[in-house]
């Protein structure tokens, strides 16, 4: 074999090497980036083919190699299948030192199978069918295939539609006693505690027992959102494989940042995600175990996500400890403003004082305290009585309200003991208020139609919303009409989830009286009069006014104000002091905006939907001008002159800076080449803020940030549309004049060497001119001059010329060359035309081209010619 034979193959084997590494990227990114998944992998020649949910097949072979080994775990049994054929080993995983991974791998050239015995992987009597093998295990396909340089490389990849495909958590997540995206997490506290007799749910401590306090929560997200994160094995592992003695929970979160009840699954992707130290971390080590050592001693040690053994982050979560609190600890003092939960919607109820109010039905509180080790409540004395024959009962930190105990209140005792083992004894009662009963299927309405309209001026106000119940009211039953007696039984509603709505309201309701009106119905069923709660019955309330902008001092805009969907209700209680929901009626109001095509309309310097722009000069700089692009349409208050555009990148470029004025001064580098146009049409958008400026807007506040928010979310957009760029002197000529008619032919040199500039008479044009836009300019040299002419008279179209001798056109100028094709043959202007001479006195007569060269301020060159001839 020759060298060059041999470096043939070995570029082949390169190629292929680097066709293999491609062919990985592809499928990874299909994974992770489309949800795609693996259905099938069949073992070929040379590895493995791979079919995906889309349809696409990957052979990823590696010539002359033995077809891969596809290694299968039994999900149920753990037992080790090689190639279809059971082989008796288990990889399945337990307490203790059987708590590793077992999954088995290849190295040289054999299987090595975890010896629970010997309690290390060992040597087994099965070859490798070559370099390339698979492991399926927990719903996932680990490939192992060779890089470029020999080395494996593995590659996960899903083998069904809800395997886990990627997991999203914050960066450099801290989990302390607080959870923190970076540092700044309290640290999770500890203590060896005294000996107590503790009822709690934690059971009794022991004499130097070592307890860990409350530690943070963190949130993640999955993908898909139906994978159940809470049935798979959750580790906390660094970068040397090494796992975090700590045991890792998740548990569903329909809501982020919250804890809510027990589900087997999360229904949005949303998981909570704790930790609890395992029996390894002791008083002894709780400050040292989760930092490093030698020189990063004194930092955490970071580590990766992992389910079941395969990261899905990043190496950057740490956990923060400090060194146990000496003892002893001092009693945790109870504060009403700790003790809270999550309600339905996903917000954080308080304490207040000595009072917290709790739903009907069953509700988790925790107490909030770094050295916090188990707490749970009890209702004493007589409020033990009143409990039970409510039907109220305690669990723990649960307690479970039933309907029939609705508006009451009971004491209850909050027993806690913190880490030191030290229980807190006094003033540890709460008053629990049970929440009036509640309406959970209101009755619904038509929806309110709100359109967010643009004004020209910017001083007029956003109109109320009015919403018509129509005879939602009417249709109550008399007991329930009755009932109502005050305005204060009826208040204006929105879910404390709801984000967006365009009026801002005060603990998710719309204030009576300043924001929210009541009236009744005039003869023609429109709004009439104020509805008055003392002197009108309930039947006739039937229109609700909602203020949004009166004037720049009462601007109700929401901060986080977008158009939608969104849904108000009128809550009607009893006359109750808890106050029994009796009626609720769900009020449905879709905030919109008009389509930027209904508010504006093209201009007459459009052509087929292509916006045409000339540019014009500022010194050197190009510009156009967007400003005659769109009109208001008839009848729309809207101010065209606030239309903002903005225009796609060209090779990711932009092609100009959008300035004041609707101007845009174009990049030159990107718009022109050669001198000439490199691209003559843009992709551009125009836009429009409806509330952009408004008087009575701009007084919601003075945070600017939010303010370009509630902008841009009012803001209408057009389609793409495309803008043809003309340059300057675009259409610019020489021409001819015979008669007042452009002479087509060749146009005669005098016999004393001239061509005459234009001149009129009896309305006849004669002679040699520059047209431009309709309109000549007299070729001579007062008008194409050594320096450009400054009186209006001698420009053409608000353009002065100059000749070869002037300067380089600046601004409002065109220079202008002259040139024959005869090299003896020179032109010049005089006072009454153009001169031509000839320094070959052999060849008198002659016949050529007369080029004018016309170059504008910008760079732009043009040429315009005609046929001249000497007899």
């Amino acid at each position: 074999m020759s060298c060059k034979d041999y470096d043939d193959d070995i570029d082949a084997i390169n190629k292929e090497l680097t066709d293999l590494k491609s062919k990985l990227s592809d499928l990874e990114s299909k994974v992770n980036a489309g949800g795609a998944y693996v259905t099938k992998i069949e073992s070929v020649d040379g590895g493995f083919k791979v079919s995906v949910s889309d349809g696409t097949s990957y052979n990823l072979t590696v010539a002359s190699a033995a077809p891969g080994s596809k290694v299968v775990i039994d999900d149920k049994t753990g037992e080790i299948s090689i190639d279809g054929k059971a082989t008796g080993w288990f990889a399945t995983t337990g307490e203790g030192e059987e708590a590793v991974d077992m999954t088995p791998y290849v190295k040289d050239g054999y299987w090595y199978f975890y010896d629970k015995a010997a309690k290390d992987f060992v040597k087994s009597e099965y070859k490798a069918a070559g370099d390339a093998y698979a492991v399926v295990k927990d719903g996932v396909v680990t490939l192992h295939m060779p890089d470029e340089s020999g080395k494996m490389q593995s590659i996960v990849l899903p083998l069904t539609a809800n395997a886990l495909t990627a997991i999203s958590l914050p960066a450099g997540l801290t989990i302390g006693n607080t959870v923190t995206a970076g540092a700044g997490a309290e640290a999770i506290s500890s203590a060896k505690a005294a000996k107590l007799d503790w009822k709690g749910p934690k059971g009794a401590i022991e004499k130097d027992q070592f307890l860990v306090g409350q530690i943070g929560v963190a949130d993640l997200v999955v993908s898909p959102k139906n994978y159940d994160l809470s049935a798979q094995k959750l580790t906390l592992v660094d970068s040397k494989g090494n796992v975090a003695p700590v045991k890792v929970i998740a548990t569903p979160n329909t809501f982020n940042s919250v804890i809510v009840g027990d589900r087997a699954a999360s229904e949005n992707g949303n998981w909570n995600l704790t930790v609890e130290m395992t029996d390894e971390v002791t008083a002894d080590n709780i400050n040292k175990v989760f930092k490093g050592t030698g020189a990063n001693a004194d930092k955490e040690i970071l580590y990766a996500l992992c389910v079941n053994g395969i990261p899905y982050t990043a190496y950057d979560i740490a956990i923060e400890t400090k060194a146990p609190e000496s003892s002893p600890v001092a009693a945790i003092t109870f504060a009403a403003d700790k003790l809270s939960y999550i309600d339905a919607e996903g917000t954080e109820v308080k304490g207040a004082t000595n009072a917290i109010e709790l739903p009907v039905g069953t509700t988790t509180l925790k107490y909030a305290d770094a050295k916090l080790y188990d707490s749970y409540i009890t209702f004493e004395g007589t409020y033990k009585a009143k409990a039970e024959k409510l039907g109220v009962k305690a669990d723990g930190m649960t307690v479970t309200v039933p309907q029939a105990a609705s508006g009451e209140t009971l004491d209850a005792t909050v027993h806690m003991v913190n880490i030191g083992g030290v229980e807190t004894t006094t003033s540890n009662t709460i008053t629990l208020k049970l929440a009036g009963a509640s309406i959970d299927t209101p009755t619904e309405i038509s929806a309110t139609e709100y359109k967010v309209m643009p004004n020209a001026d910017f001083t007029k106000v956003l109109p109320a919303i009015l919403i018509d119940l129509g005879d939602a009211l009417s249709k109550l039953d008399a007991a329930t009409i009755e009932a109502v007696q005050n305005a204060d039984q009826l208040s204006v509603v929105e879910a404390a989830t709801q984000e967006g709505f365009i009026v801002a309201s005060t603990a998710n309701v719309f204030t009576n009286t300043t924001l929210t009106k009541y009236y009744k119905a005039n003869a023609q069923g429109k709004k009439g009069a104020a509805w008055n709660a003392s002197n009108d019955g309930l039947e006739s309330l039937r229109f609700i006014e909602i203020a949004v902008a009166t004037d720049a001092a009462n601007n109700n805009v929401a901060e986080d104000a977008k158009p939608g969907k969104y849904t108000l209700n009128l809550v009607i209680k009893d006359g109750t002091t808890v106050g029994n929901e009796i009626a609720k009626i769900a009020m449905p109001v879709n905030v919109t905006v008009p389509a930027f095509d209904d508010l504006f309309a093209a201009t007459d310097a459009w052509t087929e939907g292509v916006y045409g722009a000339r540019i014009y000069p500022s010194t050197n700089d190009a510009l156009i001008s967007m400003s005659n692009a769109y009109t208001a349409k008839s009848g729309v208050d809207a101010n065209y002159n606030k239309i903002a555009y903005a225009f796609d990148k060209i090779n990711n470029v932009a092609v100009g800076a959008v300035g004041n004025a609707q101007q845009v001064t174009l990049n030159k580098d990107v718009v022109y080449k050669d001198k000439a146009l490199a691209n003559s049409e843009l992709k551009a958008t125009a836009s429009y803020s409806i509330l952009d400026a408004m008087t009575a807007y701009t007084g919601s506040g003075s945070d600017a940030t939010k303010l370009t928010a509630i902008k841009k979310a009012f803001t209408v957009e057009s389609s793409k549309f495309t803008v043809k760029l003309q340059t300057i002197f675009d259409g610019g000529k020489i021409v001819f004049y015979k008669d007042n008619a452009v002479v087509t032919g060749t146009v005669g040199i005098d016999a004393d060497g001239k061509i005459a500039g234009l001149t009129i008479s009896g309305n006849k044009k004669q002679g040699l001119a520059i047209n431009f836009l309709s309109a000549d300019l007299a070729v001579n040299s007062t008008n194409v001059a050594n320096s450009y002419p400054s009186d209006d008279a001698n420009k053409l179209q608000g353009y002065a010329f100059g000749n070869s001798s002037a300067a380089a056109a600046s601004g409002k100028q065109i220079k202008v060359t002259w040139s024959t094709g005869i090299p003896t043959v020179t032109v010049k202007e005089d006072a009454s035309g153009l001169v031509f001479e000839n320094r070959d006195s052999s060849s008198l007569t002659y016949e050529t081209t007369l080029t004018a060269t016309f170059e504008d301020a910008t760079g732009i060159v043009y040429t315009s010619s005609i046929k001249v001839e000497k007899k």
